[in-house]
Protein backbone atom coordinates (compact mmCIF):
# COMPACT_ATOMS: atom_id res chain seq x y z
CA UNK A 1 0.00 0.00 0.00
CA UNK A 2 2.60 2.22 1.18
CA UNK A 3 3.98 1.54 -2.53
CA UNK A 4 1.33 2.63 -4.64
CA UNK A 5 1.20 5.88 -2.54
CA UNK A 6 4.55 6.75 -3.51
CA UNK A 7 3.47 6.59 -7.39
CA UNK A 8 1.65 9.43 -7.37
CA UNK A 9 3.66 11.41 -4.97
CA UNK A 10 6.26 11.31 -7.20
CA UNK A 11 4.44 12.07 -10.30
CA UNK A 12 3.44 15.24 -8.46
CA UNK A 13 6.69 16.02 -8.04
CA UNK A 14 8.00 15.44 -11.73
CA UNK A 15 5.01 17.15 -13.18
CA UNK A 16 5.76 20.45 -10.75
CA UNK A 17 9.58 19.82 -12.21
CA UNK A 18 8.36 19.95 -15.26
CA UNK A 19 6.51 23.24 -14.90
CA UNK A 20 9.62 24.77 -13.29
CA UNK A 21 11.55 23.89 -15.98
CA UNK A 22 10.08 24.75 -18.61
CA UNK A 23 8.49 28.17 -16.61
CA UNK A 24 12.81 28.27 -16.25
CA UNK A 25 13.45 27.84 -20.02
CA UNK A 26 10.84 30.77 -20.20
CA UNK A 27 12.68 33.24 -17.91
CA UNK A 28 15.99 31.94 -19.76
CA UNK A 29 14.38 32.19 -23.18
CA UNK A 30 13.80 35.78 -22.52
CA UNK A 31 16.65 38.11 -24.68
CA UNK A 32 16.87 41.60 -24.28
CA UNK A 33 15.19 44.02 -27.22
CA UNK A 34 16.27 47.49 -26.14
CA UNK A 35 19.19 48.37 -23.93
CA UNK A 36 19.64 51.98 -22.83
CA UNK A 37 21.81 53.27 -20.45
CA UNK A 38 24.69 56.01 -19.54
CA UNK A 39 23.03 59.20 -20.09
CA UNK A 40 24.42 62.88 -19.96
CA UNK A 41 22.34 66.10 -19.22
CA UNK A 42 20.13 66.78 -22.43
CA UNK A 43 20.74 63.10 -24.31
CA UNK A 44 18.09 61.57 -26.12
CA UNK A 45 18.13 57.98 -27.06
CA UNK A 46 16.61 55.46 -30.00
CA UNK A 47 16.65 52.22 -31.06
CA UNK A 48 13.96 50.43 -33.21
CA UNK A 49 12.68 46.62 -32.91
CA UNK A 50 9.84 44.45 -35.00
CA UNK A 51 7.54 42.19 -33.15
CA UNK A 52 6.36 39.24 -35.73
CA UNK A 53 3.25 38.59 -33.80
CA UNK A 54 1.18 39.95 -30.67
CA UNK A 55 4.04 40.17 -27.90
CA UNK A 56 4.43 40.26 -24.44
CA UNK A 57 7.23 42.60 -23.58
CA UNK A 58 8.36 43.01 -19.55
CA UNK A 59 9.88 46.57 -18.99
CA UNK A 60 12.12 47.92 -16.23
CA UNK A 61 13.01 51.85 -16.58
CA UNK A 62 14.14 54.32 -14.17
CA UNK A 63 13.57 57.88 -14.70
CA UNK A 64 13.02 61.26 -12.58
CA UNK A 65 11.18 64.08 -11.99
CA UNK A 66 11.16 67.96 -11.26
CA UNK A 67 10.87 69.50 -7.63
CA UNK A 68 8.33 70.83 -7.50
CA UNK A 69 5.72 68.75 -10.04
CA UNK A 70 4.98 65.62 -10.96
CA UNK A 71 6.41 65.90 -14.63
CA UNK A 72 9.34 63.67 -15.37
CA UNK A 73 12.00 65.45 -16.96
CA UNK A 74 14.52 61.98 -17.68
CA UNK A 75 11.70 59.44 -18.95
CA UNK A 76 11.05 56.81 -21.85
CA UNK A 77 7.67 56.08 -24.50
CA UNK A 78 7.48 53.57 -26.96
CA UNK A 79 6.18 54.84 -30.46
CA UNK A 80 4.10 52.70 -33.19
CA UNK A 81 6.69 53.55 -35.98
CA UNK A 82 3.67 53.24 -38.64
CA UNK A 83 0.88 54.75 -36.73
CA UNK A 84 3.60 57.49 -34.67
CA UNK A 85 1.27 57.26 -32.28
CA UNK A 86 2.67 56.21 -28.61
CA UNK A 87 2.00 53.22 -26.72
CA UNK A 88 3.78 53.30 -23.57
CA UNK A 89 4.86 56.22 -21.61
CA UNK A 90 7.14 55.93 -18.20
CA UNK A 91 4.82 58.83 -16.30
CA UNK A 92 5.17 59.57 -12.38
CA UNK A 93 1.74 57.72 -11.45
CA UNK A 94 3.12 54.43 -12.37
CA UNK A 95 6.11 54.37 -10.86
CA UNK A 96 7.55 54.21 -7.43
CA UNK A 97 10.91 55.49 -5.20
CA UNK A 98 14.11 53.98 -6.44
CA UNK A 99 16.84 53.45 -3.66
CA UNK A 100 14.73 56.18 -1.37
CA UNK A 101 15.40 58.59 -3.52
CA UNK A 102 12.45 60.98 -4.19
CA UNK A 103 12.83 62.59 -7.29
CA UNK A 104 14.58 59.06 -9.12
CA UNK A 105 11.24 57.07 -10.09
CA UNK A 106 11.54 53.34 -10.76
CA UNK A 107 8.91 51.32 -12.61
CA UNK A 108 8.87 47.77 -13.67
CA UNK A 109 5.63 45.74 -15.59
CA UNK A 110 4.43 43.98 -18.44
CA UNK A 111 2.45 45.30 -21.52
CA UNK A 112 1.13 43.69 -24.80
CA UNK A 113 2.18 45.00 -28.02
CA UNK A 114 0.52 43.84 -31.61
CA UNK A 115 2.67 42.79 -34.22
CA UNK A 116 4.03 45.76 -35.69
CA UNK A 117 7.20 47.83 -36.20
CA UNK A 118 7.79 49.98 -32.45
CA UNK A 119 10.67 53.10 -31.86
CA UNK A 120 11.72 53.57 -28.00
CA UNK A 121 13.25 56.66 -26.83
CA UNK A 122 14.80 58.16 -24.08
CA UNK A 123 14.88 61.44 -22.93
CA UNK A 124 17.63 62.91 -20.00
CA UNK A 125 16.20 65.94 -19.09
CA UNK A 126 17.33 68.82 -17.33
CA UNK A 127 16.44 68.67 -13.42
CA UNK A 128 16.28 72.69 -13.24
CA UNK A 129 15.96 75.05 -16.15
CA UNK A 130 16.23 78.91 -15.80
CA UNK A 131 15.32 81.64 -17.66
CA UNK A 132 16.59 84.93 -17.86
CA UNK A 133 14.93 88.00 -18.96
CA UNK A 134 12.36 85.77 -20.94
CA UNK A 135 15.39 85.12 -23.36
CA UNK A 136 18.48 83.42 -22.34
CA UNK A 137 17.81 79.35 -21.54
CA UNK A 138 20.33 78.31 -18.38
CA UNK A 139 20.00 74.14 -18.56
CA UNK A 140 20.79 72.42 -14.99
CA UNK A 141 22.12 73.24 -12.19
CA UNK A 142 25.77 73.01 -13.97
CA UNK A 143 25.04 75.77 -16.64
CA UNK A 144 23.78 77.87 -13.70
CA UNK A 145 26.51 77.95 -11.11
CA UNK A 146 28.84 77.93 -13.82
CA UNK A 147 27.42 81.50 -14.88
CA UNK A 148 27.17 82.22 -11.19
CA UNK A 149 30.98 81.19 -11.05
CA UNK A 150 31.54 83.95 -13.98
CA UNK A 151 29.93 86.99 -12.41
CA UNK A 152 31.05 86.44 -8.71
CA UNK A 153 34.10 84.01 -8.84
CA UNK A 154 33.35 82.20 -5.89
CA UNK A 155 34.34 78.91 -5.74
CA UNK A 156 33.27 77.98 -2.15
CA UNK A 157 30.30 75.83 -3.63
CA UNK A 158 30.53 73.44 -6.69
CA UNK A 159 27.65 72.12 -9.07
CA UNK A 160 28.02 68.68 -7.44
CA UNK A 161 27.17 69.49 -4.03
CA UNK A 162 23.58 71.03 -5.56
CA UNK A 163 23.52 68.14 -8.40
CA UNK A 164 20.55 66.25 -7.74
CA UNK A 165 21.86 62.41 -7.60
CA UNK A 166 20.69 59.54 -9.37
CA UNK A 167 21.64 60.64 -13.01
CA UNK A 168 23.79 57.23 -13.45
CA UNK A 169 20.94 55.08 -12.46
CA UNK A 170 18.70 56.49 -14.97
CA UNK A 171 18.16 53.41 -17.47
CA UNK A 172 15.71 51.50 -19.97
CA UNK A 173 15.88 48.00 -20.18
CA UNK A 174 13.07 45.70 -22.35
CA UNK A 175 12.70 42.08 -22.49
CA UNK A 176 11.02 39.44 -25.28
CA UNK A 177 10.74 35.97 -25.90
CA UNK A 178 13.77 35.25 -28.15
CA UNK A 179 12.97 34.88 -31.54
CA UNK A 180 10.56 37.20 -31.45
CA UNK A 181 11.47 40.31 -32.84
CA UNK A 182 13.67 41.68 -35.06
CA UNK A 183 15.97 45.64 -34.68
CA UNK A 184 15.81 48.28 -37.15
CA UNK A 185 17.32 51.80 -37.34
CA UNK A 186 14.88 54.27 -37.18
CA UNK A 187 16.80 57.03 -38.90
CA UNK A 188 17.67 54.63 -42.34
CA UNK A 189 13.89 53.54 -42.21
CA UNK A 190 12.78 57.18 -42.57
CA UNK A 191 15.02 58.08 -45.74
CA UNK A 192 13.29 55.19 -47.51
CA UNK A 193 10.02 56.51 -48.70
CA UNK A 194 11.10 60.43 -48.20
CA UNK A 195 10.01 62.81 -50.84
CA UNK A 196 10.82 65.62 -49.07
CA UNK A 197 12.62 65.95 -45.50
CA UNK A 198 13.26 68.54 -43.66
CA UNK A 199 13.97 67.01 -40.48
CA UNK A 200 15.88 67.43 -37.14
CA UNK A 201 16.68 71.19 -38.19
CA UNK A 202 18.95 73.49 -36.56
CA UNK A 203 18.46 76.86 -35.13
CA UNK A 204 17.63 79.28 -37.69
CA UNK A 205 17.01 76.98 -40.46
CA UNK A 206 15.57 77.87 -43.45
CA UNK A 207 14.99 75.80 -46.85
CA UNK A 208 12.97 74.51 -49.61
CA UNK A 209 12.54 71.46 -51.54
CA UNK A 210 11.10 70.89 -54.87
CA UNK A 211 8.98 68.07 -56.14
CA UNK A 212 6.72 67.01 -59.15
CA UNK A 213 3.69 64.80 -59.21
CA UNK A 214 2.93 63.36 -62.71
CA UNK A 215 -0.69 61.88 -61.55
CA UNK A 216 -2.74 62.74 -59.02
CA UNK A 217 -1.83 60.98 -56.03
CA UNK A 218 -2.23 60.70 -51.85
CA UNK A 219 1.34 61.72 -50.07
CA UNK A 220 1.47 61.24 -46.14
CA UNK A 221 2.62 64.30 -43.91
CA UNK A 222 4.46 64.14 -40.54
CA UNK A 223 5.07 67.91 -39.55
CA UNK A 224 6.26 69.03 -35.80
CA UNK A 225 7.09 72.29 -34.62
CA UNK A 226 7.01 74.73 -32.27
CA UNK A 227 3.85 77.05 -31.04
CA UNK A 228 4.52 78.75 -28.13
CA UNK A 229 0.99 79.48 -25.73
CA UNK A 230 2.12 82.73 -25.17
CA UNK A 231 2.62 84.31 -28.69
CA UNK A 232 -0.13 81.32 -30.63
CA UNK A 233 1.91 81.92 -33.49
CA UNK A 234 3.86 78.68 -35.15
CA UNK A 235 7.91 79.48 -34.87
CA UNK A 236 9.25 76.27 -36.31
CA UNK A 237 6.60 75.18 -39.56
CA UNK A 238 6.09 73.74 -42.57
CA UNK A 239 4.05 74.37 -45.52
CA UNK A 240 3.71 73.80 -49.12
CA UNK A 241 3.39 75.73 -52.34
CA UNK A 242 2.04 75.08 -55.86
CA UNK A 243 5.27 76.33 -57.57
CA UNK A 244 3.40 77.01 -60.63
CA UNK A 245 0.75 79.02 -59.06
CA UNK A 246 3.27 80.48 -55.96
CA UNK A 247 -0.53 79.90 -53.48
CA UNK A 248 -0.23 77.47 -50.49
CA UNK A 249 -1.78 74.07 -50.85
CA UNK A 250 -0.99 73.24 -47.38
CA UNK A 251 0.50 74.44 -44.15
CA UNK A 252 0.84 73.70 -40.52
CA UNK A 253 -1.52 75.67 -38.60
CA UNK A 254 -3.28 76.01 -34.83
CA UNK A 255 -6.61 74.01 -36.41
CA UNK A 256 -4.89 70.99 -38.30
CA UNK A 257 -2.22 69.84 -35.65
CA UNK A 258 -2.40 68.54 -32.09
CA UNK A 259 0.17 68.36 -29.09
CA UNK A 260 2.92 66.22 -30.19
CA UNK A 261 3.83 65.08 -26.77
CA UNK A 262 6.62 66.61 -24.06
CA UNK A 263 6.42 70.25 -23.82
CA UNK A 264 2.80 71.83 -24.42
CA UNK A 265 4.34 73.71 -27.38
CA UNK A 266 5.34 71.05 -29.55
CA UNK A 267 2.50 70.84 -31.89
CA UNK A 268 2.52 68.05 -34.77
CA UNK A 269 0.57 66.83 -38.08
CA UNK A 270 0.38 63.57 -39.42
CA UNK A 271 -2.03 62.55 -42.12
CA UNK A 272 -2.71 61.84 -45.95
CA UNK A 273 -3.22 64.68 -48.34
CA UNK A 274 -3.96 64.55 -51.75
CA UNK A 275 -2.06 66.28 -54.49
CA UNK A 276 -2.82 66.49 -57.85
CA UNK A 277 -0.06 66.27 -60.45
CA UNK A 278 2.14 69.22 -60.68
CA UNK A 279 4.67 70.98 -59.29
CA UNK A 280 5.25 71.91 -55.77
CA UNK A 281 7.46 73.56 -53.41
CA UNK A 282 7.85 72.28 -49.43
CA UNK A 283 9.23 74.67 -46.93
CA UNK A 284 10.37 74.19 -43.40
CA UNK A 285 11.94 77.04 -40.83
CA UNK A 286 12.47 77.40 -37.47
CA UNK A 287 13.64 79.95 -35.01
CA UNK A 288 16.61 80.44 -33.02
CA UNK A 289 15.50 77.74 -30.28
CA UNK A 290 14.28 73.88 -29.08
CA UNK A 291 15.03 72.27 -32.16
CA UNK A 292 16.54 69.01 -32.52
CA UNK A 293 19.93 68.52 -29.31
CA UNK A 294 18.92 71.81 -28.20
CA UNK A 295 15.18 71.77 -26.25
CA UNK A 296 14.23 73.69 -24.46
CA UNK A 297 11.67 71.93 -22.88
CA UNK A 298 11.02 68.37 -23.32
CA UNK A 299 10.85 67.05 -26.74
CA UNK A 300 7.96 65.47 -28.76
CA UNK A 301 7.04 61.81 -28.71
CA UNK A 302 8.32 61.37 -32.50
CA UNK A 303 11.25 63.44 -32.21
CA UNK A 304 12.91 61.78 -35.43
CA UNK A 305 10.22 63.80 -37.09
CA UNK A 306 10.91 67.47 -36.06
CA UNK A 307 10.20 69.12 -38.58
CA UNK A 308 8.80 68.27 -41.84
CA UNK A 309 8.25 65.04 -44.20
CA UNK A 310 6.68 64.02 -46.90
CA UNK A 311 6.35 60.53 -47.64
CA UNK A 312 5.02 58.16 -50.02
CA UNK A 313 1.82 55.88 -49.18
CA UNK A 314 2.70 53.23 -51.38
CA UNK A 315 6.18 52.31 -53.18
CA UNK A 316 4.31 51.25 -56.26
CA UNK A 317 3.84 55.72 -56.75
CA UNK A 318 7.44 56.90 -56.52
CA UNK A 319 7.32 56.54 -60.75
CA UNK A 320 5.25 59.05 -60.56
CA UNK A 321 7.64 61.52 -58.22
CA UNK A 322 10.22 63.53 -60.12
CA UNK A 323 12.80 66.32 -58.86
CA UNK A 324 11.70 69.99 -59.81
CA UNK A 325 13.86 72.27 -60.11
CA UNK A 326 12.73 76.23 -58.99
CA UNK A 327 13.52 78.53 -61.68
CA UNK A 328 10.42 80.48 -60.83
CA UNK A 329 11.62 84.39 -61.28
CA UNK A 330 10.31 87.35 -60.59
CA UNK A 331 11.46 91.23 -61.80
CA UNK A 332 11.47 93.26 -58.82
CA UNK A 333 10.52 96.44 -60.05
CA UNK A 334 11.05 98.45 -56.27
CA UNK A 335 12.83 97.45 -53.71
CA UNK A 336 12.94 99.49 -50.26
CA UNK A 337 14.51 96.19 -48.07
CA UNK A 338 17.01 95.52 -45.17
CA UNK A 339 15.41 98.57 -43.75
CA UNK A 340 16.96 99.66 -40.49
CA UNK A 341 15.66 101.43 -37.19
CA UNK A 342 13.51 104.94 -37.23
CA UNK A 343 14.24 104.59 -41.28
CA UNK A 344 11.82 106.64 -43.48
CA UNK A 345 12.25 105.26 -47.69
CA UNK A 346 10.37 106.18 -50.75
CA UNK A 347 10.48 105.60 -54.08
CA UNK A 348 8.29 106.10 -57.29
CA UNK A 349 6.77 104.57 -59.92
CA UNK A 350 4.87 105.38 -63.78
CA UNK A 351 2.67 103.32 -65.49
CA UNK A 352 0.62 104.05 -68.69
CA UNK A 353 -1.59 100.69 -68.38
CA UNK A 354 -3.20 98.80 -65.94
CA UNK A 355 -0.71 96.51 -64.68
CA UNK A 356 -0.38 93.83 -62.09
CA UNK A 357 2.48 93.68 -59.47
CA UNK A 358 3.43 90.83 -56.66
CA UNK A 359 4.03 92.36 -53.35
CA UNK A 360 5.91 91.40 -50.80
CA UNK A 361 6.25 93.41 -47.77
CA UNK A 362 7.41 92.38 -44.53
CA UNK A 363 6.94 94.87 -40.89
CA UNK A 364 6.49 94.82 -37.37
CA UNK A 365 2.56 95.00 -35.70
CA UNK A 366 3.25 96.79 -32.61
CA UNK A 367 1.65 95.92 -29.13
CA UNK A 368 -0.93 98.54 -29.58
CA UNK A 369 -2.35 96.46 -32.52
CA UNK A 370 -0.67 98.94 -35.31
CA UNK A 371 2.18 98.35 -37.50
CA UNK A 372 5.32 100.36 -36.69
CA UNK A 373 7.11 99.02 -39.26
CA UNK A 374 5.01 98.67 -42.48
CA UNK A 375 4.70 100.00 -46.26
CA UNK A 376 2.29 101.96 -48.31
CA UNK A 377 1.45 103.07 -51.45
CA UNK A 378 -0.23 106.31 -52.45
CA UNK A 379 -2.04 108.04 -55.84
CA UNK A 380 0.29 110.96 -56.85
CA UNK A 381 -2.26 112.80 -58.04
CA UNK A 382 -5.14 112.49 -55.49
CA UNK A 383 -2.91 112.01 -52.37
CA UNK A 384 -4.77 108.97 -51.43
CA UNK A 385 -3.36 105.73 -50.06
CA UNK A 386 -4.18 103.14 -52.33
CA UNK A 387 -2.62 100.17 -50.45
CA UNK A 388 -1.54 99.54 -47.38
CA UNK A 389 -0.25 96.71 -45.01
CA UNK A 390 -2.96 95.89 -42.74
CA UNK A 391 -3.76 93.33 -39.85
CA UNK A 392 -6.36 91.46 -42.13
CA UNK A 393 -3.91 91.16 -45.47
CA UNK A 394 -1.10 90.15 -43.51
CA UNK A 395 -0.11 87.04 -42.20
CA UNK A 396 2.65 85.88 -39.67
CA UNK A 397 6.53 86.04 -41.14
CA UNK A 398 8.18 83.41 -38.93
CA UNK A 399 9.70 84.41 -36.18
CA UNK A 400 8.49 86.07 -33.30
CA UNK A 401 5.06 87.17 -33.21
CA UNK A 402 5.03 90.63 -34.48
CA UNK A 403 6.58 89.57 -37.20
CA UNK A 404 4.13 90.27 -40.31
CA UNK A 405 3.74 89.78 -43.91
CA UNK A 406 1.97 90.71 -47.00
CA UNK A 407 2.69 88.26 -49.79
CA UNK A 408 0.10 88.89 -53.09
CA UNK A 409 -0.85 90.48 -56.35
CA UNK A 410 -2.32 94.05 -56.66
CA UNK A 411 -3.29 95.52 -59.59
CA UNK A 412 -2.50 99.46 -60.51
CA UNK A 413 -4.43 101.47 -62.98
CA UNK A 414 -2.35 103.71 -65.04
CA UNK A 415 -1.02 106.57 -63.17
CA UNK A 416 1.64 108.00 -61.51
CA UNK A 417 2.43 106.27 -57.72
CA UNK A 418 4.90 106.65 -54.38
CA UNK A 419 6.00 103.49 -52.66
CA UNK A 420 6.97 104.00 -48.81
CA UNK A 421 8.20 102.81 -45.84
CA UNK A 422 8.79 103.63 -42.24
CA UNK A 423 10.04 102.02 -39.17
CA UNK A 424 10.57 102.81 -35.74
CA UNK A 425 13.20 102.93 -33.34
CA UNK A 426 13.30 98.63 -32.38
CA UNK A 427 12.75 95.75 -34.58
CA UNK A 428 14.20 95.93 -37.77
CA UNK A 429 16.72 94.23 -39.74
CA UNK A 430 20.20 93.36 -38.11
CA UNK A 431 18.89 94.64 -34.97
CA UNK A 432 15.70 92.41 -33.90
CA UNK A 433 14.67 92.33 -30.24
CA UNK A 434 12.62 89.07 -30.75
CA UNK A 435 13.29 86.38 -33.35
CA UNK A 436 13.34 87.35 -36.68
CA UNK A 437 11.02 86.82 -39.42
CA UNK A 438 12.25 84.10 -41.95
CA UNK A 439 13.00 86.39 -44.93
CA UNK A 440 15.07 88.71 -42.89
CA UNK A 441 16.60 90.15 -45.70
CA UNK A 442 13.13 90.91 -47.46
CA UNK A 443 12.27 93.76 -44.19
CA UNK A 444 10.19 96.32 -46.28
CA UNK A 445 8.73 96.26 -49.60
CA UNK A 446 9.09 95.22 -52.75
CA UNK A 447 7.20 95.03 -56.18
CA UNK A 448 7.69 92.43 -58.79
CA UNK A 449 6.45 92.64 -61.99
CA UNK A 450 4.04 89.27 -63.05
CA UNK A 451 3.67 87.12 -65.99
CA UNK A 452 5.87 86.63 -68.75
CA UNK A 453 4.94 89.21 -70.51
CA UNK A 454 5.86 91.26 -67.64
CA UNK A 455 8.30 94.23 -69.30
CA UNK A 456 10.02 96.19 -66.74
CA UNK A 457 11.23 98.66 -69.27
CA UNK A 458 7.09 99.76 -68.97
CA UNK A 459 7.59 100.94 -65.69
CA UNK A 460 9.48 104.39 -64.99
CA UNK A 461 11.03 104.33 -62.27
CA UNK A 462 12.01 107.85 -60.22
CA UNK A 463 13.17 109.39 -56.50
CA UNK A 464 11.97 112.83 -56.68
CA UNK A 465 7.96 113.57 -56.24
CA UNK A 466 6.99 114.73 -60.16
CA UNK A 467 4.90 118.55 -60.14
CA UNK A 468 1.75 117.75 -59.66
CA UNK A 469 -0.31 120.94 -61.44
CA UNK A 470 -2.94 120.00 -58.46
CA UNK A 471 -1.13 120.70 -55.79
CA UNK A 472 -1.21 124.40 -54.71
CA UNK A 473 0.54 124.44 -51.32
CA UNK A 474 2.90 121.53 -49.96
CA UNK A 475 3.84 122.50 -46.56
CA UNK A 476 4.89 118.53 -45.39
CA UNK A 477 7.70 117.17 -43.56
CA UNK A 478 7.57 120.14 -41.50
CA UNK A 479 9.79 119.58 -37.86
CA UNK A 480 10.14 121.25 -34.35
CA UNK A 481 9.49 124.51 -33.44
CA UNK A 482 8.53 125.76 -37.08
CA UNK A 483 5.78 128.37 -37.83
CA UNK A 484 5.85 128.20 -42.12
CA UNK A 485 3.92 129.74 -44.93
CA UNK A 486 3.13 129.80 -48.31
CA UNK A 487 0.99 132.12 -50.46
CA UNK A 488 -1.21 131.03 -53.63
CA UNK A 489 -3.84 132.44 -55.77
CA UNK A 490 -7.19 131.55 -56.80
CA UNK A 491 -8.30 133.22 -60.38
CA UNK A 492 -11.76 132.11 -60.11
CA UNK A 493 -14.11 130.39 -56.94
CA UNK A 494 -12.31 126.63 -56.36
CA UNK A 495 -13.07 123.73 -54.24
CA UNK A 496 -9.88 122.78 -52.31
CA UNK A 497 -8.97 119.86 -50.57
CA UNK A 498 -6.96 120.18 -47.27
CA UNK A 499 -5.36 117.43 -45.73
CA UNK A 500 -2.99 118.40 -42.46
CA UNK A 501 -1.22 115.91 -39.88
CA UNK A 502 -0.82 117.60 -36.64
CA UNK A 503 -0.73 116.67 -33.07
CA UNK A 504 -3.39 117.45 -30.57
CA UNK A 505 -4.66 116.14 -27.43
CA UNK A 506 -7.27 116.87 -24.45
CA UNK A 507 -9.12 119.02 -27.38
CA UNK A 508 -5.94 121.24 -28.11
CA UNK A 509 -3.60 121.31 -30.95
CA UNK A 510 -0.29 121.43 -30.63
CA UNK A 511 1.12 121.31 -34.26
CA UNK A 512 -1.91 122.58 -36.61
CA UNK A 513 -1.98 124.54 -39.80
CA UNK A 514 -4.65 127.54 -41.54
CA UNK A 515 -5.52 129.65 -43.91
CA UNK A 516 -5.80 133.33 -44.13
CA UNK A 517 -6.94 135.59 -46.43
CA UNK A 518 -3.82 137.77 -48.05
CA UNK A 519 -4.95 141.08 -47.77
CA UNK A 520 -7.25 141.29 -44.82
CA UNK A 521 -5.07 138.75 -42.86
CA UNK A 522 -8.75 137.16 -41.68
CA UNK A 523 -8.44 133.44 -40.66
CA UNK A 524 -10.87 131.51 -43.39
CA UNK A 525 -10.05 127.41 -41.95
CA UNK A 526 -7.99 126.28 -39.42
CA UNK A 527 -7.36 123.01 -38.20
CA UNK A 528 -8.85 122.51 -34.50
CA UNK A 529 -9.19 118.97 -32.64
CA UNK A 530 -12.75 118.68 -32.94
CA UNK A 531 -12.14 118.54 -36.85
CA UNK A 532 -9.81 115.92 -36.73
CA UNK A 533 -9.25 112.40 -36.10
CA UNK A 534 -6.97 109.65 -35.35
CA UNK A 535 -4.16 109.52 -37.80
CA UNK A 536 -2.30 106.25 -36.80
CA UNK A 537 0.18 105.17 -34.50
CA UNK A 538 0.21 107.42 -31.54
CA UNK A 539 -3.80 108.45 -30.64
CA UNK A 540 -2.28 112.23 -30.29
CA UNK A 541 -1.60 111.83 -34.39
CA UNK A 542 -4.54 113.96 -35.97
CA UNK A 543 -5.53 114.59 -39.22
CA UNK A 544 -7.80 116.76 -41.23
CA UNK A 545 -9.11 115.17 -45.17
CA UNK A 546 -11.52 118.52 -45.55
CA UNK A 547 -12.52 120.11 -48.43
CA UNK A 548 -13.85 123.71 -48.65
CA UNK A 549 -15.01 125.66 -51.12
CA UNK A 550 -12.56 129.70 -51.68
CA UNK A 551 -13.53 132.82 -53.29
CA UNK A 552 -11.18 133.69 -55.96
CA UNK A 553 -8.50 135.99 -54.63
CA UNK A 554 -4.55 135.79 -52.76
CA UNK A 555 -4.39 132.93 -49.48
CA UNK A 556 -1.63 132.18 -47.25
CA UNK A 557 -1.40 128.58 -46.16
CA UNK A 558 0.09 128.35 -42.43
CA UNK A 559 1.93 125.37 -40.32
CA UNK A 560 3.15 125.13 -36.91
CA UNK A 561 4.71 123.01 -34.78
CA UNK A 562 6.06 123.04 -31.22
CA UNK A 563 8.97 121.59 -29.35
CA UNK A 564 8.87 117.89 -29.68
CA UNK A 565 7.18 115.17 -31.82
CA UNK A 566 7.35 115.82 -35.53
CA UNK A 567 8.90 114.85 -38.85
CA UNK A 568 10.99 113.22 -38.48
CA UNK A 569 11.40 112.90 -35.17
CA UNK A 570 8.56 111.68 -32.99
CA UNK A 571 8.38 110.74 -29.59
CA UNK A 572 5.50 108.26 -29.83
CA UNK A 573 4.51 106.06 -32.16
CA UNK A 574 4.64 107.86 -35.85
CA UNK A 575 1.31 108.39 -37.84
CA UNK A 576 0.10 107.09 -41.29
CA UNK A 577 2.30 108.87 -43.88
CA UNK A 578 4.47 110.54 -41.36
CA UNK A 579 6.37 112.68 -44.20
CA UNK A 580 3.10 114.71 -44.88
CA UNK A 581 3.19 116.18 -41.46
CA UNK A 582 2.30 119.80 -41.89
CA UNK A 583 -0.24 120.95 -44.62
CA UNK A 584 -1.05 120.31 -48.06
CA UNK A 585 -4.04 122.03 -50.25
CA UNK A 586 -5.02 120.97 -53.71
CA UNK A 587 -7.80 121.44 -56.57
CA UNK A 588 -10.45 119.45 -56.75
CA UNK A 589 -11.50 119.70 -60.22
Amino acid sequence: MARNRLIPVAMIICFMAAILIVGGGNVLADAVVVDLRDFDEGDLAVDGFELKSKTRLSIQAIGAELKHSDDMYAYAWILDADSRESMWVLSSEDTKRHKGKRHIRAYEDEITLPKGRYEVYYYAGYPYEFFIDGSLRINGLKELFGLIGDIFDDDDKSYDEYYIDGMEDLMLTIKAPEGSFTKFNPVEEMKAKAVVEFVRPENDFYDKQGFTLTKDISLKIIAIGEYPGSDRVFVDYGWIIDADSRKKVWQMNKWNTSWAGGGRKNRGFVGEEKFKAGNYIAYFATDDSHTFGDWNVAPPYDPLHYGLGVYLTDEKDRKYVKDYKDEFFESAVISLTKVRDDQYRQKGFSIKKETDFHIVALGEFGYQDEFVDYGWIEDIASGDIVWEMSEDNTEHAGGGKKNRKFDGVVTFPAGDYFVYYVSDGSHAYRDWNTSPPIERELWGITLYGVGKDFDKDDVNIFDEMPRNDRILVDLTGIGNDEEVRERFTLDSEQKVRIFALGEGKDGRMFDYGWIEDAETGEIIWEMTYRKTRHAGGAYKNRKVNARILLDKGDYYAYFLTDGSHSFPDFNESRPMSPHKWGIMIMKTE
